[in-house]
């Protein structure tokens, strides 16, 4: 699993030893099989919103595939494109071609009304799945957390990225909009039905200067519940319960800045991998990274579920 470590004002720490990190599941220490420092080379699906919605956006949008291929993929990353309206289009599979990728992306055009976002989702999970392991997996939303006709549920979908080793960032390039449509006071409040009141303003900033709000209570609920009873903020909890982040976009340098951070994060971060003894017990597992340094912030996924047996 990758690890993000951050000193308090936002920068990644990249001077850690093995030593220093100790890893539980279920409360119980797990011995760490495997420690790196940036990890094996980059797998990466861009899951792109084309909807209508997104024509203030557009330019902005095409311009990205320079700083995707270039703070992304890499040297020797490969990365495929998957866009999503009221259909699901494998624009770009698999590849290293860094041109192929930019075309993929300026390409896209911005028509249908819709929004299938949990059925690009679980595309972009099946891509990965035809694809070998011997990569770390990376699926990067660029869109708005809202779906309106999907048949897949989100809960599942994020069950089956954490299963397969994918790591979930997101970008909403037009949250500004969608939280003025949701509420015009602030931040659109999050609605799931059955889960208990949620921290949404908790103190402190995040590396876009936004404020934090509690996201591991409700990604928690997702992973066990695994259904769809969740209205504004799905990539936000998708991406925590993965280990990764979401950004708010509001304008064209901030969806450049929020990509070039994700980008830095994904060759800073440290792998570890630990043998689980519980990969046969149903239900959810948690895990928790402590690391051997104060002062300091540790972000990694909260656990794994286990389906029961069909049987």
């Amino acid at each position: 699993m990758p690890i993000t470590v951050t000193d308090p004002s936002g920068e990644f720490v990249l001077d850690l030893s093995q030593q220093d990190f100790h890893v539980f599941e279920d409360g119980v220490e797990q011995t760490i099989d495997h420690w790196d420092l940036g990890g094996d080379p980059l797998a990466l699906v861009l899951v792109l919103e084309t909807s209508s919605r997104l024509q203030a956006m557009v330019p902005a949008i095409h311009s990205i595939g320079s700083i995707f291929t270039e703070t992304a993929m890499a040297l020797n990353g490969e990365a495929a494109v998957v866009t999503y309206d009221s259909t699901i289009n494998v624009r770009q599979t698999f590849t290293q071609d860094h041109d192929a990728v930019q075309k993929a992306i300026a390409r896209t055009a911005f028509e249908a009304p819709e929004t299938n976002l949990y059925d690009a989702m679980a595309a972009a999970v099946e891509l990965f799945k035809a694809h070998p392991t011997s990569r770390r997996r990376i699926m990067l939303m660029v869109g708005e957390s809202q779906d309106t006709g999907s048949t897949a549920e989100l809960g599942q979908v994020v069950r089956d990225a954490v299963n397969s080793n994918i790591s979930i960032y997101a970008v909403g390039p037009s949250s500004a909009a969608a939280d003025l449509r949701a509420n015009r006071t602030g931040v659109p409040p999050l609605k799931v039905h059955g889960l208990p009141p949620v921290d949404v303003s908790a103190p402190g900033k995040d590396q876009m200067g936004h404020t934090f709000f509690d996201v591991m209570t409700p990604a928690i609920w997702l992973l066990e519940r695994g259904t769809n009873e969740m209205k504004n903020h799905q990539l936000q909890i998708a991406a925590a319960a993965t280990g990764g982040i979401h950004y708010r976009a509001f304008h064209d340098s901030t969806l450049r800045s929020a990509l070039e951070k994700i980008g830095g994060e994904l060759h800073a971060q440290y792998i570890v991998s630990y043998q689980t003894n519980a990969a046969h017990i149903p239900g959810f597992h948690s895990i928790s990274v402590k690391v051997s340094r104060p002062n300091v912030v540790v972000r990694t996924r909260p656990g794994y579920y286990v389906e029961a047996p069909a049987n």
